[in-house]
């Protein structure tokens, strides 16, 4: 297994710095013991205007032997860069991966002029690298490995080069979650926490990819309950009929209805002329970092019963601008929560029993009760759109998924309780026969002085 990052350098950033980024020095041979074999690291060029490191594992970790249940005969896994090699490229440059580099910090955003080249990648997923790599702007160049020494013709196996321009932490991060794609495997077991890490190595970049659903099921081993976790953590768990679009290559790319919704509640609080807004079920932050993006410049909170989510977010907002986060739940009132010109529910009605969606209300436009409140939620009568069976909902955590009407007539009937206006709509492709597939209500609340 075998890999080379070559960069370019300039007056201002030299080729060797390099070796800070990746906490290897130019001068030495490095070896790390891995589970996968002995990684040797070391510098082919190393001059103020090319650098190119070279990253060796000999694959001892996986050759088969009597006990190891692998076939000794005609097998590539010692040598091929599959998810193996991901591993082993995890242990040696997982600073790079993290982000890190404690003497030269400035370096984790610098984008360099990058030329990757991997040999052996097992390519099995029908999507080519091209198909993977070339929508996050990488130039790929395939060449297939003949067989030897008898000449059969072309292998399952290809030499990858990839050019373009990259940070060294998103091409590593791209790098570890594609190999095993293309590779159509992973040798070690999937589990919860392998869609946590998912999310991390794909931030940046994977959201917004139009083989996002593809790339997903590949990486978890297609196991159904790990994808769905997934879709729901990129916003679009309501989309079990992906793997059938996926296979359409030439279906034109469509901003995933995550995205959009949260463009939709940017637009309507931003609309709505708030100074300040509590996002309640945050999440990972997403809404929050997109409404400073959006250049506003108000007080922002967000809350959420997930302390794991809740540091997420933090992380996230921490590299845009401070934000307070904390835990909390709307089953019951929170004096935090209160002084807010907005509140924003965004998909976290439908994971409330509805024996308990009074409380909710109550917590919302009683005890907060700030001037404008923008909910959506999914719409049941879409899901057939999606594929979903007569009654099934979108994901396993929701408890209920209203219909158009059942939402119009909970909307009017909260307006109606808590003395406030409402106005619906929708997000998504807007189906003649059954709507789109997100619901949306903005309720603005009724002073004295508006009274007529």
């Amino acid at each position: 297994m075998i890999a080379t990052i070559e960069v370019t350098g300039d007056d201002a950033r030299p080729a060797t710095d390099l070796g800070f980024l990746l906490h290897k020095h130019p001068d030495r041979v490095q070896t790390f013991a891995t589970t996968q074999g002995t990684a040797t690291v070391f510098y082919s060029e190393a001059t103020a205007q090319r650098c190119r490191v070279v990253l060796h594992v000999d694959g001892a970790g996986v050759r088969p032997d009597k006990s190891s249940g692998v076939s000794p005969y005609v097998n590539a896994l010692a040598d091929e860069a599959s998810s193996r090699f991901v591993v082993a490229l995890g242990k040696v440059f997982g600073d790079t991966i993290a982000g890190r580099a404690v003497t030269r910090p400035d370096l984790v955003s610098h984008v360099w002029e990058v030329t990757i080249t991997i040999a052996a990648v097992p390519l099995r997923s029908a999507s080519s690298p091209a198909d993977l790599f070339g929508p996050i702007g990488w130039d790929v160049g395939v060449a297939r490995q003949p067989l030897s020494p008898v000449p059969w013709g072309d292998s399952a196996h290809g030499t990858i080069t990839l050019r373009g321009r990259s940070t060294l932490r998103d091409a590593l991060r791209q790098l570890a979650v594609l190999l095993p794609v293309l590779a159509d495997d992973k040798h070690y077991f999937v589990d919860d926490d392998e869609v946590d890490k998912l999310d991390r190595l794909g931030d940046g970049w994977l959201g917004d990819h139009p083989r996002r659903g593809e790339i997903v099921r590949g990486y978890l081993k297609r196991i159904r309950p790990l994808t769905e976790r997934a879709a729901l953590r990129f916003g679009d768990a309501a989309d079990p009929g992906a793997a059938a679009a996926d296979d359409d290559r030439s279906r034109p790319y469509r901003e995933p209805l995550a995205r959009q919704r949260r463009n939709a509640v940017t637009e309507l609080v931003l609309r709505s002329g708030a100074r300040s807004v509590l996002d309640v079920g945050c999440g990972e932050g997403k809404l929050l970092a997109g409404l400073v993006s959006d250049g506003f410049a108000g007080r922002l909170a967000g809350v959420d019963v997930s302390v794991t989510e809740l540091n997420r977010a933090s992380a996230r907002l921490a590299r845009l601008r401070e934000v307070a986060v904390w835990q909390s739940s709307l089953m019951y009132t929170d004096p935090r929560c209160r002084g807010f010109d907005a509140v924003v529910l965004m998909e976290v009605i439908e994971h409330i029993d509805t024996d308990r969606l009074a409380v909710a209300e109550y917590s919302v436009f009683d005890a907060m009760a700030p001037r404008t409140v923008v909910v959506t939620t999914p719409n049941r009568e879409h899901n057939i759109v999606f594929g979903l069976a007569d009654g099934e909902l979108r994901h396993r955590d929701h408890r209920f998924e209203f219909t158009r009407d059942e939402f119009a007539g909970w909307a009017a009937g909260v307006a109606e309780r808590y003395r406030y206006a409402v106005e619906l709509g929708g997000v998504g492709d807007d189906d003649p026969k059954v709507g789109p597939p997100t619901q949306t209500a903005v309720f603005t609340r009724i002073d004295k002085e508006d009274k007529p």
